[in-house]
Formats: structure tokens, C-alpha cells, sequence
């Protein structure tokens, strides 16, 4: 699948640059993606890659079913159909950012990219803002969404990702954007926020509560995503009425 990715001449990797999105800024550093030169300079050559047809049409679907387009560690759980994207994902910056851009200039109507809902929330990250979204799209009269409040009053050490709450019943919602639910983790940061999150399981644990987990997997099943969103919706309408 990765043979899909297309290398760009210079000339159109020129013209991208000048058509970049503001805030989004070229990826300078050497990674799988990038060709050394050899003839007498110590300079990198970027060897540039473009996604096909399937892969634009891949991250329009998955936009629109979540609210707001992917990332490309969301489609590490996809299988085949989401392998070139990761590759070009995982290539750097720049070329995420023009699959991004290739797809915003063929369908203008998608959601922006971001951590920004489309309520002007600012969210702590991608997975954050689309289950906010959802939540905030299903919940009912007197129903509200919070952001990184306290799990405990009495206790600010700890605040969860999102909080669901109608009344006296609160459910706690922790989105967790660095690894799927098997838990595996590929690199130092995904570890780091992993243990983190085993932080706030344990406070969780020592409080009686017992959190709804959202792994980073679950985003590459939109609908079943939205059906826990439904079904904590319904809980806390019920118990909260």
C-alpha cells in the first residue's frame, strides 16, 4: 500500500508551499521521508508524497462521520485502507498538512482541522474535541459538558478529560488519544501520557468512580463511537431525571 504515495516534482512542492494554509509551517527535519543528497552537499533533499484518490476520499468519510477530520494515529486502526495515509502521516508535518489541504480545497465544506470545537471550545486534543462534539450535539434539556473539571470537589489534584453531568449525576469521560485499547505505545511521549492516565485510574479507583474510557482505536469505528455517546447520553437522562 505504501507504494501508493506519490513523489512530487520540485516545481510542485514549490507550489504548495506558497498555497500552505496559515499556521501550518514546513517540516524541516531528516525522517523515513526525506532523501540525503550526495553530490558534493550536506543538504536534504525532501522527498515529497501525495495521497491518491482513495486516501482523500478515505479522510472525507471519516470527517464527516466524526465531526472533525482525523489524524493519523487514528487510522493506524483502520487496516489497509489506512496504511498510506499513516505513511504519509508519519512522514512529517508537511505532508499531513498537504493531504489537509488537498482535501479542504476539493470538499470547502469539510470541518476544519484542530483541537477546536465547533462551538469555539478549546479542547486538549483532536480525540477530545470530537467526543465534546458528540456529546454536546446528543445531550438533553439541563444536560451539560464539561471540560477538565475536578473529579473531586474536595480534591482539584485530578480533573477528568470530559464530564457529563445532569443534576447530581455526573459520568467521567477519559479520552485517550495516546494508544489504542490494547495499550501498546511506540514511542516516549505516548508512554509519559499512558502513565498519566494511569495516575487519574488510580485516583479514580480510590473515589469509588469508575470512569468511561475512550481509546484511541475506537475512532476508526465512527458509528460505534456514536453509539456510546448515545448510551451515556441516556444513562445520565435517566438517572439524572
Amino acid at each position: 500500500m505504501f507504494e501508493a504515495a506519490v513523489p512530487a516534482s520540485p516545481e510542485k512542492e514549490k507550489a504548495f508551499m506558497a498555497q500552505l494554509p496559515y499556521g501550518f509551517t514546513p517540516f524541516s527535519g531528516i525522517t523515513m521521508a526525506t532523501l540525503s543528497t550526495t553530490a558534493g552537499s550536506s543538504s536534504a533533499l525532501s522527498s515529497i508524497f501525495y495521497p491518491i484518490d482513495e486516501d482523500l476520499l478515505l479522510y472525507r468519510d471519516m470527517a464527516l462521520a466524526l465531526g472533525a477530520p482525523p489524524n493519523s494515529h487514528m487510522l493506524r486502526f483502520m487496516g489497509p485502507a489506512g496504511q498510506n495515509l499513516v505513511f504519509i502521516g508519519e512522514s512529517g508535518t508537511q505532508e499531513w498538512a498537504r493531504v489537509q489541504h488537498m482535501a479542504g480545497c476539493r470538499w470547502p465544506q469539510l470541518p476544519a482541522p484542530g483541537s477546536v470545537a465547533t462551538d469555539g471550545t478549546k479542547l486538549d486534543s483532536l480525540p477530545e474535541r470530537i467526543v465534546y462534539q458528540m456529546l454536546s450535539v446528543l445531550k438533553r434539556r439541563n444536560m451539560h459538558v464539561d471540560v477538565h473539571e475536578p473529579i473531586c470537589i474536595s480534591d482539584g489534584r485530578f480533573r477528568a478529560d470530559l464530564t457529563l453531568r445532569k443534576g447530581a449525576v455526573s459520568r467521567y469521560i477519559e479520552v485517550v488519544g495516546c494508544c489504542g485499547s490494547d495499550r501498546i505505545t511506540r514511542n516516549k511521549d505516548e508512554r509519559t501520557w499512558l502513565a498519566r492516565l494511569d495516575q487519574r485510574l488510580a485516583f479514580y479507583r480510590a473515589q469509588k468512580i469508575e470512569p468511561v474510557l475512550i481509546w484511541l482505536d475506537m475512532f476508526a469505528h465512527p458509528a460505534e463511537l456514536k453509539d456510546l455517546c448515545v448510551d451515556l447520553v441516556d444513562d445520565v437522562a435517566l438517572r439524572g431525571a
